[in-house]
């Protein structure tokens, strides 16, 4: 990363000037399990300074 930061100093043309960067960092994950009789399974994982927890939203 350092290397790519030295380029960009050095070669300022190398980025478009209209170019951004963003960064997501999701607190929390759902995810939906379908079923043919729509008794779908829903579960969520949850971001916490441990480490991702993961709980039943349904049934």
């Amino acid at each position: 990363m350092e290397a790519s930061l030295m380029r960009i100093k050095s070669e300022p043309d190398l980025v478009a000037p209209g170019w951004t960067l963003y960064s997501v960092r999701p607190e929390s994950v759902e995810f939906w399990q379908g079923d043919k009789q729509r008794r779908h399974t829903r579960l969520v994982y949850l971001s916490s300074p441990d480490g991702w927890t993961k709980q039943m939203l349904w049934p």
